[in-house]
């Protein structure tokens, strides 16, 4: 029996026990029409925190789950329902002016072409940064112009990654390393210097560039992609006083969006908490004027039957059992080797790298095979120069080559994780 329900029998006895029939009904009167509703009144806002709590509380570690995804432009949907473009400007394809080209090195020192991305494995992408990277190039204007153009690695899809890090640190949402093996393989293909008789009115017809050996890597016209959508929302009606009385509750609508998605506020104002309730945002701030929100929509839909993806879509779900999740609510670490076996089989990757033993030790030897995934995240508390190494070894999947290593080092990024007293690094067998 519910606490109301026990309250209603208590007062019924109340009732009974009353031998007046006037004084009986006056009795009832007050007590239904005073008493109960403000003792229900009281107990639905009860239920009301208690649910808030429990929301803010209860983690699924997969609603915010991150997908990502390379795509030829000629498939890119502008309509696809649950993949967007990391940076919206890859859907404007780039035309060329003379004029662009002079100013930006004039001003800048340099000008960027195009993005590409560069098709191989961790190892051998590591040697082509070590090389000289200055190939010969040709600007058809009516007239061959040669020039020289550099290639370097592409820092704005990685600085979107580590935006991301921050929205999830500011709403308050524990982060999981991102799964991006492609953002690590794009390219500038950059301009530093043109020719003494280019004069900046020419017409470009044409752009070709000579990668040399390099050329079977290079893969051109591709835009990454991940499961986030940025939308703007507007608070509804006027915010609310905290009872702390500097904040202000904000309440979002997301009906017209669905609430099975995940929301991140993206806003330079301080938020103090976030939570959502079926299709509604709730967000402690500062701001007292209702404002439109920039929000993060991470789409929580399954693929289309028809959608095609030429580079596989690579994830940081997990398959947590029963034991994992109890771990998890009582922040108890990972001791046992069977539970790191475990841990890692979560992810369910076998198919590029199957995990088969650690080992600590000393220091690593030989050339690092595997790279942070979280490099962004400054760890100013521990000296990596005196933490002993836990080195994780792998052998090769049958899946895609070219991604193996990238796969491994999301794997050792996120044991690195759960392990901060170690440096942690990759090795296949």
């Amino acid at each position: 029996m519910g606490h109301t329900e026990e309250m209603k029998a208590m007062i019924r006895n109340e009732v009974q026990s009353i031998s007046n029939l006037e004084e009986r009904v006056v009795f009832k009167q007050l007590m239904e029409g005073v008493f109960l509703t403000l003792y229900e009144t009281n107990e639905t806002m009860y239920q009301e925190l208690e649910q808030r709590v429990m929301d803010e509380l209860a983690y699924d570690v997969n609603r915010y789950l991150i997908r990502t995804g390379i795509i030829e432009r000629q498939y890119m949907d502008r309509s696809h329902h649950l993949m967007f473009p990391i940076d919206e400007s890859d859907l404007t394809e780039q035309i060329y002016k003379m004029s662009d080209i002079v100013e930006a090195i004039k001003e800048n020192g340099r000008f960027c072409l195009m993005k590409i991305m560069v098709q191989c494995d961790y190892m051998q992408l590591q040697e082509i940064w070590r090389s000289s990277l200055r190939f010969n190039a040709v600007l058809d204007t009516g007239e061959t112009k040669e020039i020289i153009v550099e290639l370097r690695p592409n820092q704005s899809y990685l600085n979107g990654i580590s935006h991301l890090y921050q929205l999830f640190v500011k709403n308050g949402i524990p982060w999981q390393t991102v799964n991006a093996p492609y953002l690590y393989k794009m390219a500038d293909v950059v301009i530093t210097d043109l020719p003494d008789n280019i004069k900046g009115n020419e017409k470009i017809k044409e752009i070709r560039i000579d990668f040399g050996r390099y050329s079977q890597y290079i893969r051109y016209d591709l835009i990454p992609i991940w499961n986030i959508e940025r939308i703007k929302l507007d608070t509804i009606g006027f915010p609310v006083p905290c009872e702390d009385h500097k904040n202000y509750q904000h309440i979002i609508s997301i009906r017209n969006y669905g609430e099975e998605n995940a929301y991140l506020i993206d806003d330079n104002l301080e938020i103090q908490s976030i939570s959502q309730r079926r299709n509604k945002i709730f967000a402690i701030s500062g701001s007292d004027e209702p404002k439109k929100w920039d929000i993060y929509m991470i789409k929580n839909a399954e693929d289309n039957k028809l959608d095609f993806y030429t580079y596989p879509i690579m994830q940081n779900l997990r398959r947590e059992d029963f034991t994992e999740k109890f771990q998890r609510k009582w922040n108890q670490s990972i001791k046992t080797k069977a539970e790191l076996t475990r841990f890692i089989s979560g992810f369910g990757l076998e198919r590029y790298v199957k995990y088969q033993d650690c080992e600590i030790a000393e220091k690593f030897e030989g050339t690092p095979e595997t790279y942070c995934m979280n490099s962004f995240i400054e760890d100013e508390i521990r000296d990596n120069r005196h933490l002993k190494k836990l080195i994780l070894y792998f052998k090769p999947g049958a899946k895609d080559p070219w991604l193996i290593r990238d796969v491994a080092s999301f794997i050792v990024s996120e044991i690195q994780r759960i392990y901060p007293e170690y440096e942690c690094g990759g090795k296949l067998l």
